[in-house]
């Protein structure tokens, strides 16, 4: 009973509060406007691992990670495209 009294109010008031929990699932974050964009980021990022891991010369990893990074958004583009033209025929 002495700690209760002894707490701010606030602080009272904070602990008897259910906790909010993040759900991504249930409770996504807003990001429908440009999560196409988030995808270069994450390309660029896997493809300076895998090259990093891949090359045995450390000059060469910007220009191969860049070629692979390029590589890897055109053949997600040209998925993409075949199958918009795919669902939109079929």
């Amino acid at each position: 009973m002495t700690l209760m009294l002894a707490l701010p109010a606030c602080v009272i008031a904070w602990a008897q509060q259910p906790f909010l929990a993040f759900r991504p699932f249930l409770d996504p974050l807003p990001i429908d406007g440009y999560w196409m964009l988030l995808l270069i980021p994450m390309v660029l990022c896997i493809s300076v691992v895998y090259k990093t891991i891949k090359t045995d010369r450390l000059h060469k990893i910007p220009r191969e990670a860049s070629i692979l990074a390029a590589q890897i958004v055109a053949f997600m583009a040209l998925a993409a495209a075949a199958l918009w033209i795919l669902t939109e025929l079929v």
